[in-house]
């Protein structure tokens, strides 16, 4: 496949971190909204919608998933950028005053719609480029895939980052957070536009459409670092930042840690392409998951700068190293079938993605180290799919 078409077929998945990400970035002004409505616990309840919106994922990953494989993956990709697009538009022009105390539930309705087509847009995605691709582009793919997620991530943050320079605060709390749903169209059209140019692909022949309950899960257990990591890394990053004594650098800090990351990630699944492979390169990355992230957390909560470089640094890499490969390994295990991967991938990243953000909004208030710790355990998963899988392999 054309380069210009898997960068046609992307397009689509930045839209969808772009709204996940203008979400977390914009939460401030809509717990404000809902504090004028008399809500008292109006932050809570505004990243309680974030993590609700993700039960969603698991019904749209399946249903879209089985569309994906019975119908096509092209024809799947263009409906969810339908889907995102109408749910973006009307969160966009959101009447909060008409709608008085039932904003919430507006809120949390169109947040579960945009949840149910990203359930199935990304493995859709994953499916439809790694399918049949040669072994030496695989881990470049992946690293396209999820760069995608943070290159709209990365703009997400820009474009608040510049309205909030531009705009008086009064200004940015009627009007300026609507900015940045509304540019988020745009992205949406050009991805629609580039989507129905793609080529088709074959369906997924009938006898190898049966779901296997152990692919699924073991999808979901090597979903778990991946998911972590992208949400500590990226939407969670504006939380650690207020408790991290980064003096100037804090306005900046969430924007340059993303794009620090996009950058390594990208080099990393050129090098693992050309030197090694995307399960070597994974399994390298969690066990330093695993083993680094207690005490290189606890050196970010030091509040000495040149250490809580070098400590930020290594997290970067090693979430590099894991985010690079995530959608070739899950890829590899699922045999190319949408709704396997779909239904493994959301139900990993709805119960420990969609609360990563809580956790770690609790877990900063304590001690930051403390994130390091929840980081670790989550790694853990990797081990036990590892140990499932011989189990498995002796049993049959």
């Amino acid at each position: 496949m054309k380069w210009k078409f898997r960068l046609g077929a992307v397009a689509g998945n930045t839209l969808e971190y772009y709204d996940i990400a203008v979400f977390a970035a914009i939460s401030v002004y809509l717990s404000a909204e809902l504090e004028r409505l008399g809500y008292s616990s109006a932050t809570e309840m505004v990243w309680g919608i974030f993590a609700l919106r993700f039960l969603a994922r698991p019904i749209g990953g399946y249903v879209i998933g089985r569309y994906a494989d019975r119908v096509g993956k092209k024809p799947a990709l263009v409906f969810t950028s339908l889907l995102t697009g109408t749910a973006t538009l009307c969160m966009a022009i959101l009447p909060i005053q008409l709608l008085g105390s039932y904003t919430p539930i507006a809120i949390l309705m169109l947040q579960l719609i945009l949840s149910f087509s990203f359930g199935g847009e990304y493995p859709s995605l994953i499916t439809y480029l790694l399918n049949n691709i040669s072994e030496k582009e695989c881990s470049k793919v992946s690293s396209l895939i999820v760069g995608s997620s943070i290159i709209g991530v990365i703009i997400s943050l820009a474009v608040v980052l510049v309205l909030e320079n531009q705009l008086t605060v009064e200004m940015m709390q009627s009007i300026g957070w609507r900015i940045p749903l509304l540019l988020g169209l745009v992205n949406i059209a050009i991805s629609f536009w580039f989507r129905l140019k793609l080529p088709d692909q074959p369906l997924v022949e009938k006898r190898n459409n049966k779901m296997s309950g152990f692919k699924i899960l073991q999808i979901f257990l090597l979903t778990v670092p991946g998911t972590v990591t992208f949400y500590s890394q990226n939407i969670s990053s504006s939380i650690l930042s207020e408790h991290l004594q980064l003096g100037e650098l804090k306005s900046l800090y969430s924007i340059v840690l993303s794009s620090l990351l996009l950058v390594f990630m990208l080099i990393c699944g050129w090098l693992t392409d050309k030197y090694s492979s995307p399960q070597k390169i994974f399994r390298l990355g969690v066990f330093g998951m695993v083993l680094l992230s207690i005490p290189l957390y606890f050196a970010m909560s030091s509040g000495i700068m040149i250490l809580v470089s070098i400590a930020q640094l290594i997290i970067i890499i090693n979430g590099a190293m894991i985010l690079c490969n995530l959608s070739a390994i899950l890829f590899s295990i699922s045999g190319g079938q949408t709704v396997v991967l779909a239904v493994g991938y959301n139900l990993a990243t709805t119960f420990i993605g969609g609360i990563t953000p809580l956790v770690i909004s609790y877990l900063v208030g304590i001690n930051v180290g403390y994130v390091g710790g929840f980081i670790a355990l989550c790694g853990l998963t990797f081990l036990l799919s590892s140990s499932l899988s011989k189990s498995y392999q002796l049993a049959s």
